[in-house]
């Protein structure tokens, strides 16, 4: 499948197969790390790439697999419990990952939005 990504500040907003153009309202606050694996992307504002699989999983792995690639940690899945690690929120369409049926396995669909946000914790 193919996604566009727009980084936020704290987030990753993926569109899945989108038909024209994507735009996510004016700029906001960008970290420049969230750009990492796809520099040439940065002038543009957003990142074009294919996921080889359908479902949120595939997603999720591949994106971390690319920042990997730039020593950059971005691991929204617990490899200890192949699950959403809890320093990130998954949304699906506005709704959590885990109200959605079938969860990590959700095949994602023409249209979807994703949003991967980093919970920013205080507690050391």
């Amino acid at each position: 499948m193919r996604v566009a990504i727009v980084p936020r500040m704290v987030e990753l907003r993926v569109m899945v197969n989108p038909t024209g153009e994507v735009t996510w309202g004016p700029p906001s606050a960008i970290s420049p790390w969230m750009y990492a694996p796809w520099r040439d992307a940065q002038r543009k504002g957003v990142i074009e790439m294919e996921v080889e699989g359908e479902t949120l999983r595939a997603l999720l792995t591949q994106v971390s697999d690319r920042y990997k690639q730039v020593n950059v940690d971005f691991d929204p899945i617990d490899p200890r419990t192949n699950d959403v690690d809890f320093d990130y929120d998954v949304l699906i369409n506005g709704k959590n990952y885990e109200v959605v049926p079938y969860g990590l396995g959700v095949k994602l669909t023409d249209g979807d939005e994703v949003q991967i946000k980093m919970v920013w914790r205080w507690d050391g």
